[in-house]
C-alpha cells in the first residue's frame, strides 16, 4: 500500500479512535509555540560494571516542550527505562550520568542544571517540579503505611505550611480525580486491585502540580480494559492540568494513540523522532517499521506478523557503524563503517544513511 494512502488511513483511525485528536499540524504548530521545558543536550548514561564499562544512553539531545507527551519507544534493553530515569536525575549506581548536560527550565524563565545538582539540591524539586509513575505500584507504594498517609507526607514534605486536614482533603482529590472513592485514603495498597494501585500511583505523583511526570510502562501489569481506562484518565488529567509526559513503553501502538511526537530507541540512540502518524504510515528507519509491523494493523487486512530477525548488539562491543546493521535488510558498506547521525528528513528526523532513499522508499512500498 502506498505511504499516502497508510498515513490518510493512520489520520482517519486516530480521529475515530480521539474524535477531539489533534491533526498533525495542530500538534506542530501547539509545539511550535510551546516553551521549553526540559532539554538534554548530548547525554550519555554508562554503567559501570566489574567487566567494563557499559554506553547504555550515547549522546541524546532532545527539547521536551511544555505540555507535550513524548512517547519513547523501543525493544528491551534499547536504553529507554535508562533514559526515563536519566532525564528525572533518579539514576542509582552502577548507572551514572557520564557525559552533557541536563537542563530544566521553569515557568519563571530561571534555568537550573539539573544534571549538575546533588540529591540535596534535587530534593526540593522532586515532585513538585519532576514526578515519577513505574510500572509495578506495589513496589512503588509502601504496604505497611494506609494510603492517605503516604499522599499527606509527600504533600507536606514540599508545602510545610499545609496542614494536616488540608492536606488529607487533597488527597481525597486527588483520589477522586483518578476514579478512587476518598474513604479508600484508609485502605493499605494490598487492599486495591491491581488497577486502583496503579491509579492511585498516578494520583500521587500529581500531589504537588509537577511540571512533567515522567510515566515507565504505568500499565505493563494491568489487563487491557483496565489499561484503556488508565490510559483515558492519564490523557484527561493532562488535559486538564497541562503538565507534560515522558512516557515510555515496548508497545509502540499504544504510544500512536497517545503522544504528540515519539523517540525511536536502539542500542541508546535515538534513532528516529516523528509525528504518530509519520511514525505509523510512514516510518525512516528500517527498525521503526520493523517494530511498526510487530503488532496487528488497526484497519488492514489480517496478515502475518513479522518480527525483526536478529538480537540486539551487544553494548560493550558494538558495531563500528549503525548499531541496526546486522539486522537491517538495507546495509550496505557505508552502514558497517560509518555511523548514521539523526538527521531532518521530510517532517521527522532518522539516523539511518538510506532514509529517503530510492532503497528506503522500495523497502517501504
Amino acid at each position: 500500500m502506498h505511504d499516502e494512502t497508510v498515513a490518510a488511513r493512520t489520520a482517519d483511525i486516530l480521529r475515530t479512535e480521539h474524535p477531539a485528536a489533534e491533526t498533525t499540524a495542530q500538534i506542530a504548530a501547539r509545539l511550535a509555540s510551546a516553551p521549553p521545558l526540559l532539554v538534554a543536550e548530548h547525554l550519555d548514561v554508562t554503567y559501570v560494571t566489574e567487566v567494563g564499562e557499559v554506553p547504555a544512553v550515547r549522546d541524546v539531545n532532545l527539547t521536551l516542550h511544555r505540555g507535550e507527551i513524548l512517547g519513547i519507544a523501543g525493544e528491551s534493553a534499547s536504553g529507554k527505562s535508562t533514559l526515563l530515569n536519566a532525564l528525572a536525575r533518579l539514576q542509582r549506581p552502577p548507572a551514572v550520568t557520564s557525559g552533557g548536560t541536563l537542563t530544566f527550565h521553569r515557568s519563571d524563565g530561571e534555568e537550573l542544571v539539573l544534571s549538575a545538582m546533588t540529591e540535596e539540591q534535587l530534593r526540593r524539586y522532586r515532585w513538585t517540579s519532576l514526578s515519577v509513575v513505574m510500572q509495578s505500584a506495589m513496589a512503588s507504594l509502601n504496604p505497611v503505611i494506609r494510603l492517605g498517609s503516604q499522599f499527606t507526607d509527600v504533600i507536606r514534605e514540599h508545602d510545610p505550611e499545609v496542614t494536616e486536614r488540608q492536606a488529607t482533603e487533597r488527597a481525597a482529590e486527588l483520589l477522586e480525580m483518578v476514579g478512587i472513592q476518598r474513604d479508600r485514603l484508609r485502605a493499605y495498597p494490598h487492599q486495591l486491585s491491581g488497577g486502583m494501585q496503579q491509579r492511585a500511583l498516578i494520583a500521587l505523583s500529581l500531589a504537588c502540580d509537577p511540571d512533567v511526570v515522567f510515566m515507565d510502562e504505568p500499565t505493563t501489569a494491568v489487563d487491557v480494559v483496565m489499561q484503556r481506562q488508565i490510559l483515558s484518565q492519564i490523557l484527561q488529567l493532562q488535559a486538564r492540568l497541562g503538565f507534560a509526559i515522558v512516557f515510555v513503553t515496548h508497545d509502540l501502538s499504544l504510544l500512536l494513540e497517545i503522544s504528540d511526537r515519539i523517540a525511536i530507541m536502539y542500542a541508546g540512540r535515538f534513532v528516529e523522532l516523528g509525528m504518530p502518524e509519520q511514525i505509523y504510515g510512514s516510518a525512516l528507519h528500517p527498525y521503526t517499521r520493523g517494530l511498526r509491523g510487530a503488532f496487528p494493523p488497526l484497519s488492514e487486512p489480517v496478515r502475518r506478523l513479522a518480527g525483526i530477525p536478529g538480537t540486539p548488539p551487544d553494548l560493550l562491543d558494538l558495531p563500528a557503524g549503525c548499531s541496526f546493521a546486522p539486522r537491517c535488510p538495507l546495509a550496505s558498506e557505508v552502514c558497517r563503517t560509518t555511523r548514521p547521525e539523526l538527521r531532518e528528513i521530510g517532517g521527522g528526523q532518522a539516523a539511518c544513511h538510506h532514509a529517503g532513499t530510492t532503497e528506503e522508499v522500495t523497502a517501504r512500498a
